[in-house]
Order: structure tokens, then sequence, then C-alpha cells
């Protein structure tokens, strides 16, 4: 008896192998993304869209909405997003693969979700699309952290140029604060030595004059022939004179005298001091050049006082121009701050907008050494040589113009020499 086998063939058609593969396909795809959405595509048209289980979490509708309401998903999508959208979807029909997407879509409880959608192309033995999958990821937790990182930045960076801003704010103000300090020294110094010259003069100034009356005396009756006592009583005459000269510095720093203040034309001070000291111009053989401005306001000022202190300045201007110079006498009128900006720290007491007048005295002399330049107010202070100043004429031009409410500056012009601005509170026409 034969005995026959039977074996019975368990071999998968064809379709059974390629549906088989898909489901693997997409559970493998399942496994790896939030969500995934199959596109059936015939003839380079989407004809239909399956949305995978997992669509609920991240857009709140489930399969079965999105397979009731095809344009679902369209709809969804935020509208700024959509051309986006749509782009990536007519590439993918084409036969191309875009890079994925970023965007984002209205979840159906009314919140902003962001997602990144990936397109996976499938084609048939024959290379023509038949269908595309997405990959949907919900990034919206990374698109949070990215917007509160920018956010952050841009915070830290608003912060950062508020502290600059307070910082530069704050040097500012340490250089004011310093520059005040400066000021309270200088008027401190001129208070002390006005002090010193009120209890001091009176007291000097007499034996002085009692000196000289006994040289006037003594001058005529020196022995004919006797040259050393004729130089020794010449000395004896210069050094009280210069002695004499300081007493008078001394008592106007120390005046306390009431100024009698009028509305002047500032103009017509200079031209008067300038005549006063013609003839050392003449000597010197400096030229003088007027640049005053013709339509400046009046100031309210005591004209004498004003005179003193162009004398000086004009006076101090030849010395430094032994060989010769150019004097320029400047006036204009403005607003303080604005067309006059004049930011010195001897200024700041005028308020910003004031109608001033601004005059500048500028020599072409040897300057002044920048170490010399906080010091030239100061009582005392001189770079002149021995016998040729007293080192009060400065302090008697910034007590005087103080006096009149304004400022004074000095320092070295760009182009050599120095210049010396004065600012003075312009009155109503």
């Amino acid at each position: 008896m034969n005995t026959e086998t039977v074996t019975t063939s368990t071999k998968q058609t064809p379709d059974q192998a390629v549906l088989e593969s898909e489901q693997r396909y997409k559970r493998l795809l399942a496994s790896v993304t939030d969500y995934v959405y199959s596109v059936t595509v015939e003839a380079g048209r989407a004809v239909s869209t399956f949305h995978g289980p997992g669509c609920e979490a991240v857009t709140g509708y489930t399969s079965n909405e999105f397979e009731r309401d095809q344009q679902l998903w369209y709809r969804m999508i935020r509208e700024e997003d959509r051309p986006a959208v749509l782009q990536q979807a007519e590439h993918i029909l084409r036969g191309e693969e875009p890079p994925p997407l970023e965007h984002r879509i209205i979840h159906k409880n009314g919140s902003e979700r962001w997602i990144r959608n990936t397109t996976v192309p499938r084609k048939d033995s024959q290379g023509r699309l038949v269908a595309y999958d997405g990959l949907v990821y919900d990034i919206t937790e990374r698109k949070q952290a990215e917007e509160r990182l920018r956010r952050a930045h841009t915070e830290l960076a608003a912060n950062e140029e508020v502290l600059k801003r307070t910082l530069e704010e704050l040097k500012a103000a340490n250089k004011e604060l310093k520059e005040t300090q400066l000021q309270l020294i200088q008027a401190a110094r001129l208070e002390s030595v006005g002090a010193l010259a009120a209890g001091v003069a009176h007291e000097v100034k007499n034996p002085l004059q009692t000196i000289l009356m006994g040289l006037d005396y003594l001058v005529p009756t020196c022995p004919a022939g006797n040259q050393d006592m004729v130089m020794v009583l010449a000395d004896m005459r210069e050094a009280v004179t210069r002695a004499n000269t300081i007493i008078r510095g001394l008592l106007q720093l120390s005046a306390q005298t009431d100024f009698e203040m009028k509305h002047e034309d500032l103009n017509a001070s200079i031209r008067r001091a300038l005549n006063l000291v013609k003839g050392q111009v003449i000597a010197s053989k400096v030229s003088i050049v007027r640049k005053l401005d013709a339509h400046l306001p009046p100031v309210k000022m005591d004209r004498g006082k004003i005179e003193q202190v162009f004398i000086n300045l004009f006076i101090n201007a030849l010395q430094a121009m032994s060989l010769g110079g150019v004097l320029t006498v400047t006036t204009r009128a403005g607003q303080f701050g604005e067309n006059l900006k004049v930011n010195d720290a001897a200024f700041r007491q005028l308020p910003q907008g004031q109608p001033v007048v601004l005059a500048e005295v500028q020599d072409t002399g040897t300057g002044i050494a920048a170490a010399h330049l906080p010091k030239v107010f100061d009582p005392f202070f001189t770079t002149k040589p021995v016998g040729e100043g007293t080192g009060l004429g400065l302090s008697v031009v910034k007590k005087i113009v103080d006096f009149h409410g304004g400022g004074v500056d000095i320092q070295n012009a760009a182009q050599g020499g120095v210049v010396v601005t004065l600012v003075f509170k312009a009155e109503p026409e």
C-alpha cells in the first residue's frame, strides 16, 4: 500500500504580501510619530485621505470626523500657514519629495498647536505616485519654548540697553558731580582769599603807603654820585609798588560793593575796553579782529565792572603774544544749549533755552599747559614770570562774571592760543 503525503501550501498571493507590507509599514510609522495620515492619489490628484487613530490626541478630532469631512484638515490649518501647506501638497503630487514643514493648526478646543508635517511618497512598480503618507509630530512645546527663549533674549537685550543708558547717565552724573565739586572748591578758595584779603589788605596798605612816602622823601636827599644808594632805593620802590599792586588786587577780590546794574550794550563795553588798551596793542604789534554781532540784545550789567573784565582778558592775551599775533573778539546771541552749545560745567547754572549773549576773546599765543587749565581761576596762580602778574586778574574776572549770573570758561583753541568764553543772560528788548 502506497502512502501518499499531502502537503498544504501556505504561500501568500502578491496582493496579500503587499497589503501585509503596508500594514507593517504603517505600524512602524505610527510607532515613531504622533500620528500618520495617508492620502490616496489617482492621476496626480488626491482622492481620499485617512487619518490614523493618533490624530485625536494632536488635533482633537477623531478619524471618523476627518473621514466624514474631507475638508476638515484644511480648515484646521491656521489661515496664514495655508499657502505653505498647499505648496507642500503640490510638490508631493508632482512626484517630488519636499522638506518637512512646520505650521500651526487650530485644535478642536480652540487652542493653537504647532505640528511638523513630513510627507513620504508611495509609488507603484512603474514609479507612478499612488499615495503618500504624512508623518505628524506635535512640536507645540518646542515652539513655545523657542518663543519663551526669544522673548527672554528680547527682554535681555532691552535690559542691556537700559543698563547701558543707566551706566551712561551715572557716568554723566558722576562727571557733573565732580565738576560741581571743583566749582565749590573754587568758590571756597575765592571766599577764603576774600576773607583773608578783607582782614589783611587794610593792615598792609597803610604801611606800604608810609614806605612809599619815605622813599619819596629819601630820593631827593640821596648824596650825589652815590649810585649804590640810588639803586637800592629804586629796588625798594619797585618791590613796594609790586606789593601795592597785590594789595589792590586783594581789595578788588574781597570787595562786596553793590553793583550798579543797568541794561547795557555789551559791544559798547568791549569797544571802550579795547580803546583803553590801545597803547599796549600797538606796542605788542598785535592785530585786532572784531566780530561783533550788531543785533545783540541788552545785558543787565555793571558797565565799569564788565569793562574791567575785558581789560584783564585783553592784557592777558597781549602778554601771551609777545612776538605779535591776532586778538579776535567775537559776540553773538542765541539760546543756551540750542544754537549756542556751550556745555562746560562753568555754564551749568544756565537753563536750556535761556536767551544769552556770548563773548569770546581768542589769542594766537602759546596756550596754557593742560595741567594748568583747572587752576587758572585760583588766586595767585600764574604762569607769568615774576613781576609780570599776581595771578589775581582771572580770579577777579570770575567773581565779577559770577555776580552777573553768567559763566566763564578758558580753553586752549584747536588752532593754537587760548579762547576765553563768557556767557551772560540776555534781557528782553
